[in-house]
This record gives structure tokens, C-alpha cells and sequence, in this order.
């Protein structure tokens, strides 16, 4: 237990005011070993390594969890064995007399050893709820939980830290990533600030304001945090990163590309900087650089889904099909050795994806195309299909159970590749439909793909199991990479670009999906798309929609400003609707149509139209999406 006068220290340090503590620490000796290993807390919060050593080393430590903690410090601090620390620090905590703070350093040498999710659980299991007032060990809390990237308990943790220190830079630095990673950017970018001004120049506080910055799209800001810091400093990769998103934004490709590179020099190279240059190259059409960086880094970039799919759209650009398909379809196989699916499932898992999975799983099954895996999936679902009916219900069962209900729903059952060989648009006159385009910004094209491409594309939609991305709206997706990629579709996209080359130009092709509306709700919220321009075409049957003057989409004819952020773009209706009020722009309403293709400009504000499909899971809204060429944000 501490003395009076040095719990007035720890009151001092966990409060941020370190230098009144050390001073009083300087005049007056320990009378226990608590009182001692304050003393070392005290130093270690002010940065003094080398005092917490020697204390360590020369205090007569008389407690058992003392003596193992400052061993463990010194192998840490001097040995810089973190193993051999951490395996003498177990042996602390196994004094049930062990202080708080000396948690707090078990804590940091289980997260030192790459164990942040032992640290996370000893935090959940022990220290629940937090003890509030122990400043240091909060911090280290809320360190961890950012590493273990709970964001929510991440900014509850530092604010605790932050309601007795005003000035703690830790805690603000997790407050500014726990505030990002919430999309919350304009508070993760003042959190920042106040560290930066806290610590002027730490490369942290830089980063962390370069990110900020880069997600609200202030990208002169962002060369400029950069060009501030000290020329010694250690700049890390993810600042040249940053600061090669800034300069691309900016649509200085020479200048981001430079960032990239110096990025690289990282060993092993970032992928992140990886998946920048190779963008790069392919929005630049620079084959030959293309194809020497892929050379360069093969071995770092082989097994990366992000690059493959890039290597695929520049092949798709190329009019490539075969091999496009192929590296699209690695993309999908990678994704599922990793369990991506797993990772996208809702838990608990709502009404609406499970009866989406069981509908489709039995339609494969009167189609006699449903393996044995998809049979016992089926089985798996039929109870809680059984119990389905309310769009807001959701199943959540334990145990071997839980294991069972993801397995169905998250493994691939059915992924065909059928051949496609003819043509995929039908003749419609595509110079007078660029001509409408090029004075309108928007067009309407029906009987869009010959019947052979329709009924395959159809027929796709309806048998791969690969709509695993679930939304709220009550639409599942299926993403280019992650399954939605058949041999029809690459078609589709090759011939968009022959038939309509002053519209999409060579642009690359950004992204395609297929999305599934439930038809008990309603769709995707008002938004727009971070590309130069959108093809939307729908597919399911006309006998299916009840509304033949609803069904499909409504578009505003009035674009969003460059300089808004992505998350303007898409996560923030109340703003779009202020924007489309102040500006009086006009929709217009384009029905739902079989075979209807709707092509705009994706910097113009649209939402789905009222839906009003029969029940069915072929009855189901099915739109398709293509997104061509990088928007910039430049002023």
C-alpha cells in the first residue's frame, strides 16, 4: 500500500503533471516496495529509462510480484528479450498482492510479444469494469484495445484517461484512432491536433493528421503535415503512403508514385503501397511499367486478392477475357482460403440472409444442382427459415450450433463457370446514345443484352452461392472479386467499352456487383459513386415487379462537389438531401425494366425507387453495377 506521500505522486503523474511528481519524488525515499515501484512508474512515464533500470536493479525488493516485475523490465528494457520478460512477468501475476500498475507493464509485454489478444481477454476476464483512476494502466488498456481493434471500448478506455489528464498524448493518439476507424474523422482529426500541439512534431500525431486529412479530402494539408516534420525524424512507410494518397488525389501521378516507392523500401515492402503503384500503372494504361512491377514484386503480390484483381482489370481493359476471368476467379479462391466470408457474416445473423441463403439453396436443389455440402446446409437452415417471417428478427445460437449456422451460410455451395462466347450487347445506335450522354449526363437504354447474355447472367444470379455481403437496407452483394464474375459479365463490360468509347473513354473499370433486394424492404439509401461513370442495368423478369412505374432508380441531375470525401458520397444521406434542397435539383424516375440499363454520371445523387416485386426468390430485384474511371477530389 502507498505511503501518503507517494500516493500524492501517483495522484500528480495521473494527472499529467509528471514534473511535480518526479520533484517530489527526488526528495523523498520509499518506505515499502510499493511506494518504490511508483517510483519506477513515475520514471517510466516520464521517459527515463535509464532511472527505471537502475531502480529496478539497486531498490532491496522484498515482494515477490515486485521482485519478478522489475526483472522482467530490466530483460525488456536492457536485454530487449520481450520472451524472457514476459515469461518472468507471468510470474508476477501470480502474487495475488500484485499492484495495478504493475499489470499495466504485464499488459505492454504480452502486446510486445504479439499477443494483443491474450492481453484483450486478461482485460475482459480481470480488469472489468475498468478501474477508474489508475491512469497508466487505462492507457495501456486502451493501447491494447485499439491493437485488438474494439474501437468502441478503445475510446471509452482513453476517455477515462482523458477526464484525469487533460493532456495525456497516449490517450489522445487512441482517441484519434478509435474516432477514425468510427469513421468519425473530423474528431480523430482534432484529437491529433491536440497531440501534436501536446508533442510538437511526433511522427504519431503526424500520421494520424495525415490520415484525417486524406479522408476528408484535404490534400494540401496533407503535403503540408508532411513537409513540417523534422527532416530526422523516422519517417515510417505508412506517411510516404499517406502522402502518395494525398498527391494522387491531387492527380500528381509522378509525385504519388514517388511516395509509393519510397514506401517500399520497407522490408517486407507494404502491400498497401503495392496496391497504390499497380492502381497507378493501371489507371495509366502503362503496360510495360505494369508488367515490370509485376515482375519486381511478383512474390509479395501473388498472393494479394487486392493485386490480382487490379492485374485483372488491366487484362479485362485489354480485351482479355480468358485470362481476366482466371485472375477475377483467383481473387474469389483467395478471398474464401481466407474465410472471407466469415468475416462480412452480420452476428446475429438477420431474418432477411438467411432466408435469402435457404431460398436459393432450394431452388439449386429442384434444379438438381445442389452438392452434398449444400444439402446439409439446407438442413441446417430449414428450422430457422421455419421460424423466419419478420424482417427484423435475428438468430444468434451457441456452441456447435453457431459453428453450424456460419458454415451454411458462409461456405461456397455452388460457384460454376460457364462458358460465354457470343455477343453480349445487342445492336442498340451507340452514337446517338453518346450524343444523348455527352448533353445530358444521363441515358436510358433498353433491350440492353442479347437474349443468350440475359438468361446466363440470369441464370448466374440465381445458382452461385456467392452473395455473401449482407446490408441493412435487406440487399445482399455479390462483389467482381468475390464470386461475381462470370465469363457474361466480363463480356458485358468489353463491350461497353467498344460501343460506347467517348463515354467511358479508357477509363478502367473500377468495380462491378450484383445486388438482391429482399422484396419485403426497401434498397440502397441515397448516395453517389466515387467513379466518372455508372452502368446500372436490372434483370429480373417484368412480371415480377406488381409497380410497373416503380421498381428501378431515381436520379438526381445535380452532382455532388469534387472536393466531398467518399464518406460524403455515400454514408450521409441528411447531407445529400440539404445539398439537393439548396440546389433544387430534379430527379428523375426511371422504372424498372427487364433488360433496362441505366448509364449516368456517378458523381450525380441517386437512390432506389420504391420496390414492389411479388414473393418469390426469383422474383427478386436484381440490379447490376459497373463503375468506370477514378474520381478525383482536386479542388
Amino acid at each position: 500500500m502507498l505511503s501518503p506521500t507517494y500516493t500524492e505522486i501517483k495522484r500528480l503523474r495521473g494527472c499529467g503533471r509528471i514534473d511535480a511528481a518526479l520533484t517530489m519524488l527526488k526528495t523523498h525515499r520509499p518506505a515499502s516496495d510499493a511506494d518504490a515501484f511508483e517510483g519506477v512508474v513515475s520514471l517510466f512515464v516520464a521517459g527515463d529509462l535509464d532511472s527505471v533500470v537502475h531502480v529496478c536493479r539497486t531498490h532491496h525488493w522484498q515482494d515477490t510480484w515486485a521482485t519478478h516485475m522489475c526483472e522482467a523490465l530490466t530483460e525488456m528494457l536492457v536485454n530487449n528479450n520481450a520472451p524472457r520478460a514476459l515469461a518472468v512477468a507471468r510470474t508476477a501475476t501470480q502474487d495475488p498482492t500484485i499492484t495495478l500498475d504493475a499489470l499495466a507493464f504485464y499488459l505492454s509485454m504480452l502486446q510486445a510479444n504479439g499477443l494483443t489478444d491474450e492481453a484483450y481477454a486478461y482485460i475482459c476476464n480481470r480488469l472489468d469494469p475498468p478501474p477508474l483512476g489508475e491512469a497508466f494502466l487505462l492507457t495501456v488498456m486502451a493501447e491494447i484495445a485499439v491493437a485488438a481493434k474494439q474501437w468502441l471500448r478503445a475510446y471509452q478506455l482513453a476517455c477515462a484517461v482523458m477526464a484525469m489528464d487533460t493532456t495525456n498524448y497516449r490517450a489522445l493518439i487512441v482517441l484519434s484512432t478509435a474516432n477514425f476507424n468510427s469513421n468519425n474523422f473530423h474528431e480523430a482529426l482534432g484529437n491529433a491536433q491536440c497531440a501534436d500541439l501536446i508533442n510538437p512534431g511526433s511522427v504519431p500525431a503526424a500520421l494520424q493528421i495525415m490520415r484525417c486529412q486524406n479522408k476528408l479530402s484535404d490534400f494540401y494539408s496533407v503535403v503540408a503535415a508532411f513537409d513540417a516534420l523534422d527532416r530526422n525524424a523516422a519517417i515510417s512507410p505508412e506517411m510516404h503512403i499517406e502522402l502518395g494518397t494525398a498527391y494522387a488525389g491531387l492527380e500528381n501521378t509522378d509525385r504519388a508514385a514517388g511516395a509509393y516507392r519510397a514506401a517500399l523500401n520497407a522490408d517486407p515492402p507494404p502491400v498497401e503501397a503495392l496496391r497504390a503503384l499497380l492502381k497507378i500503372y493501371v489507371d495509366s494504361a502503362d503496360r510495360n511499367a505494369l508488367t515490370a512491377f509485376v515482375r519486381q514484386f511478383d512474390k509479395h503480390i501473388e498472393n494479394d486478392a487486392e493485386c490480382i484483381r487490379l492485374q485483372g482489370l488491366e487484362q479485362l481493359r485489354q480485351g482479355n477475357l480468358g485470362p481476366a476471368a482466371a485472375l477475377f476467379r483467383k481473387c474469389n479462391d483467395l478471398n474464401i482460403r481466407r474465410n472471407d466470408a466469415y468475416a462480412h457474416l452480420p452476428w446475429p445473423v438477420p431474418e432477411p440472409r438467411i432466408r435469402h441463403d435457404y431460398e436459393q439453396l432450394d431452388l439449386l436443389r429442384r434444379r438438381g444442382k445442389l452438392n452434398a455440402a449444400g444439402h446439409d446446409a439446407l438442413r441446417v437452415l430449414q428450422p430457422y427459415y421455419g421460424q423466419s417471417g419478420n424482417t427484423a428478427r435475428t438468430f444468434a445460437p451457441e456452441g456447435a450450433a453457431a459453428a453450424a449456422l456460419k458454415q451454411a451460410l458462409c461456405e461456397i455451395h455452388h460457384y460454376p463457370d460457364p462458358a460465354f462466347d457470343g455477343e453480349a450487347l445487342t445492336g442498340n445506335d451507340y452514337p446517338a446514345i453518346e450524343a444523348q450522354y455527352d448533353a445530358e449526363k444521363i441515358v436510358v437504354i433498353d433491350n440492353f443484352l442479347t437474349p443468350a447474355a440475359l438468361a446466363e447472367l440470369r441464370r448466374y444470379s440465381e445458382e452461385a452461392t456467392v452473395w455473401k455481403m449482407y446490408n441493412t437496407g435487406g440487399y445482399t452483394a455479390a462483389l467482381l472479386v468475390k464470386g461475381f464474375a462470370p465469363r457474361v459479365l466480363l463480356a458485358i463490360a468489353d463491350g461497353l467499352r467498344r460501343m460506347m468509347p467517348q463515354v467511358i473513354n479508357d477509363y478502367p473499370l473500377l468495380q462491378a456487383w450484383g445486388f438482391k433486394y429482399d422484396q419485403r424492404m426497401q434498397g440502397i439509401n441515397m448516395h453517389a459513386d466515387f467513379a466518372k461513370v455508372n452502368v446500372n442495368f436490372w434483370i429480373t423478369p417484368n412480371e415480377a415487379c406488381e409497380d410497373p412505374t416503380t421498381g428501378g432508380m431515381v436520379v438526381y441531375n445535380h452532382p455532388v462537389p469534387k472536393n466531398w470525401s467518399f464518406e460524403d458520397y455515400n454514408i450521409n444521406p441528411p447531407k445529400l438531401k440539404a445539398y439537393l434542397k439548396v440546389h433544387d435539383a430534379k430527379p428523375l424516375r426511371v422504372p424498372h425494366r427487364e433488360n433496362r440499363c441505366v448509364i449516368f454520371d456517378s458523381s450525380l445523387i441517386h437512390v432506389t425507387d420504391e420496390l414492389h416485386f411479388k414473393p418469390g426468390f426469383e422474383n427478386r430485384r436484381v440490379n447490376v453495377t459497373l463503375l468506370y474511371g477514378r474520381a478525383r477530389a482536386t479542388e
